[in-house]
């Protein structure tokens, strides 16, 4: 299932490149200031704008990037072997140094995927392509994105369709786990090749890369909305950044 969904939110408003360069943004500024204050300021921002965009997002994602999240910081604060101990259990020995670090990496990691599921959830692949091949990136790279995009959802449809049939038809499950995704991958990869096929025989009838260039049906290109935001992200930054430091 794809995470994109149609919406009239600002986020949705926004050019796929205003998206993507804020999120550049937002990575090189916790590169540049590590520490946990400068991090919650991109915390509350992408939380700000995740209640403003209200992306319909799986609990399953919400899930995975949590254990994400935690593991990545608890493993990172158990490799600090210094410090003021916390925690001793003879065979495992937390540091409050350690622990600090984890926090923030794990704070860290949380903004980027903040950043990122916003993107995604309001990013319209269609307008991603048009945007990279505005970039001067090939037309032809821009629409292998763009089929990615799309043909993610539907393998997964695929698989939860086999997965389905399988269970109707009482097959059992065999003890050999190599069988056992054997029997899932085969039928799997020849719906992929069969999906990849029509599209190629597709594309071939319509000349497709024959010409340096491409029109399009539709066109994206930046407005007086997106420079306004970009600028008001810069002036948060620039701001929280000068009152947490001074």
């Amino acid at each position: 299932m794809s995470l994109y969904y149609e919406g009239a939110s600002l986020l949705h408003r926004l050019t796929p490149l205003t998206k993507i360069v804020v999120t550049l943004i937002a990575i090189s500024h916790m590169v540049l200031f590590p520490q946990l204050k400068y991090i919650l300021l991109h915390l509350m921002a992408a939380t700000a704008l995740l209640v403003t965009a209200r992306p319909r997002i799986p609990i399953r994602v919400w899930a995975g990037a949590l254990a994400v999240v935690v593991g990545h910081g608890w493993i990172n604060a158990v490799m600090v072997r210094s410090g003021a101990l916390l925690l001793d259990l003879g065979w495992l020995k937390v540091y409050w140094e350690g622990l600090e670090l984890g926090i923030t990496l794990a704070a860290r990691v949380m903004a980027i995927i903040l950043y990122s599921i916003l993107a995604a959830t309001t990013t319209n692949p269609r307008d991603l392509a048009v945007s990279i091949a505005k970039l001067g990136v090939d037309y032809r790279y821009a629409f292998a994105a763009y089929v990615t995009f799309r043909m993610a959802p539907l393998v997964r449809r695929d698989l939860e369709n086999i997965l389905v049939s399988r269970k109707i038809r009482r097959i059992k499950t065999r003890v050999n786990p190599i069988e056992l995704m054997a029997g899932i991958l085969a039928p799997l990869l020849s719906l992929v090749v069969r999906r990849s096929t029509l599209l190629s025989i597709s594309m071939e009838s319509r000349a497709f890369g024959a010409l340096r260039s491409r029109a399009y049906y539709w066109d994206v290109q930046p407005g007086a909305g997106d420079y306004a935001f970009l600028a008001a992200f810069l002036a948060y930054l620039i701001v929280g950044t000068c009152l947490l430091t001074y």
